[in-house]
C-alpha cells in the first residue's frame, strides 16, 4: 500500500493567506483616506496684503 502522510492544508494555507491579504488591502484603504493628524479644514497661518502693507494672522492656540 502506499503510504500518504502529507495532510491536505493547502486550502488551509490559501484561506488563511487571502485573509491575511484582506486585512492589510483593508487597513491601507481605511488609513490612505483618513487626514493626518492636526490637518483641518482651517489654515496655519493667513496672509493678507493691502494698501497699508502685509499682515500675517497666526490662531490662537
Amino acid at each position: 500500500m502506499a503510504d500518504n502522510t502529507q495532510s491536505g492544508n493547502g486550502a488551509l494555507y490559501f484561506l488563511v493567506g487571502a485573509l491575511l491579504v484582506a486585512v492589510i488591502g483593508f487597513g491601507v484603504w481605511y488609513f490612505a483616506g483618513q487626514p493626518s493628524s492636526g490637518a483641518g479644514d482651517e489654515a496655519d497661518i493667513s496672509i493678507s496684503v493691502d494698501e497699508d502693507g502685509m499682515s500675517m494672522n497666526t490662531p490662537d492656540n
